[in-house]
């Protein structure tokens, strides 16, 4: 990747000179929260990277660094869809984190060199484009909801939605954990702000909401009946105030706890998301990597002992809707049989099924832990197909007498993460109705780190 500012007009000269077609992808950062810091620009080499390695066309594509906040990638006439790829891709991640918006621009040279030269100059030099920084109103209400929130009951904020998991007879699906989180559209009714469309009022609410979540975990009287998982950063786990958090939790909160660390966040500081993780480890909490693009799921940089909640491409529609209100695509079952083979069944969590193709295909290819609506809505018509097996034992034991119900030894599963994952998931009673909570959603709802 070239950076300097002669090798970009050098090229563009180059292209007017010689009468080249080529089309050319302007990408302005600069509504990206934190977007002159060292760490988007990794982000963004990265994903450009990936785009580039899974495709042919990729290879004559040159990618220059912008001033603070731009990219500029230019190719030549048959390279459009591959810049399309490209540019949707860095849209998406931002988008998917709630970092802020985008701004692609397009142009066909060397006929529209002209203004993209002065665009670049523009990104260069034009001092307007400074280090973003809050508004007055962002900070005076972001005052106004740390102050809301400390010491306040998140009961109604709290939102919980099931994983899901195909039972031992192959077609049923069993809640096994559920994630817990704030409902950040009911959280901006409650204070009259913005926060999902404000990038950087949503960083910082979302470090406001880390240290909550773990108090209101610490402060909750229920016994967990299933699992609970919860989204943090990886510094909120490094800090020392997390471990005197699960210090003070009661006994039966210690191996029933899921933290999940933001995949962007492995992808620019593996170093510091391996403390994090290994700060859970030794407190034995499941430890899960959260928002992993499918077609990133297979990477062998990844680390092998954690969950991974593998999260499908948002559809590219028109309009303006949000990332997260738009349906997710469904992967073909290549793809995701290919994963199963590579990473196991017991390690993959497909989640943002929103779609009951979606579902379907995950399950054919053996995809055994799903998360989503769809996969709520298809847990309840397999329930109403498939008698339950409650029925049978209890006519059994009607017919055979006391000695039937005398529990059988089980078999053990086979050594590996997969049996491990089924004991920390084993819950003490029953599960209800209870642990599918009132609250589950039924149509988009932004919610936390979703």
């Amino acid at each position: 990747m070239a950076t300097n500012t002669p090798d970009v007009l050098a090229h563009v000269a180059s292209i007017i000179q010689n009468k080249q077609e080529c089309r050319a992808a302007l990408l302005d950062l600069s509504g990206v929260v934190d977007a002159y810091e060292p760490v988007i620009h990794r982000i963004v080499d990265a994903e450009l990277k990936a785009v580039a390695a899974a495709n042919d066309h990729a290879v004559g594509i040159n990618t220059y660094g912008i001033g603070s906040y731009g990219w500029l990638l230019i190719g030549d006439a048959d390279s459009g869809e591959t810049l399309l790829a490209a540019t949707d891709r860095v849209c998406t991640v931002f988008a998917d984190a709630h970092q802020g918006k985008v701004d692609v621009h397009w142009f066909d040279l060397p006929g529209e060199a002209k203004p993209l030269v002065a665009c670049l100059r523009i990104l260069l030099g034009d001092k307007s484009l400074a280090a973003p920084s809050p508004a007055t109103d962002e900070v005076v209400a972001l005052l106004r909801i740390e102050r809301g929130l400390h010491g306040a009951d998140l009961s109604s904020l709290i939102r919980h939605q099931p994983v899901y998991r195909v039972g031992d007879d192959g077609i049923s699906l069993e809640p096994i954990m559920l994630e817990q989180t704030v409902d950040l559209t009911a959280l901006e009714r409650l204070f009259d702000v913005t926060i999902i469309g404000a990038p950087w009022m949503h960083a910082r609410v979302t470090e406001i909401l880390d240290r909550r979540m773990l108090h209101h975990l610490l402060h909750d009287d229920t016994s967990p009946r299933l699992p609970i998982a919860i989204k943090l950063h990886a510094g909120s786990v490094r800090q020392g105030s997390f471990a005197a958090l699960l210090d003070e939790l009661p006994a039966h909160w210690h191996a029933r706890l899921a933290i999940e660390l933001p995949y962007t966040e492995w992808l620019v500081a593996p170093d510091a998301v391996e403390e994090a993780l290994a700060v859970g480890r030794r407190r034995q909490c499941l430890m899960v990597l959260d928002h992993v693009p499918v077609d990133r799921a297979a990477e062998a940089t990844l680390p092998k002992d954690v969950l991974l909640r593998l999260m499908p491409a948002v559809s590219a529609t028109s309009g303006e809707a949000p990332a997260a209100l738009r349906p997710h695509t469904v992967p073909s079952g290549a793809t995701l049989r290919q994963l199963v083979r590579t990473l196991g069944a017991d390690r993959c969590i497909l989640t943002h099924c929103d779609s009951l193709a979606l579902v379907h295909h995950a399950l054919d290819a053996g995809i055994r832990m799903l998360q989503g609506q769809a996969v709520a809505d298809f847990a309840e018509m397999r329930q109403q197909v498939v008698p339950p097996a409650e029925t049978t034992v209890g006519q059994e034991a009607v017919e055979d007498g006391p000695e039937a119900e005398a529990p059988q030894e089980e078999t053990g599963p086979p050594e590996g993460l997969w049996p491990r994952l089924m004991r920390w998931f084993r819950p003490r009673h029953r599960a209800t109705a209870e642990d599918t909570p009132a609250e589950a959603q039924t149509g988009p709802n932004v919610t936390k780190g979703m």
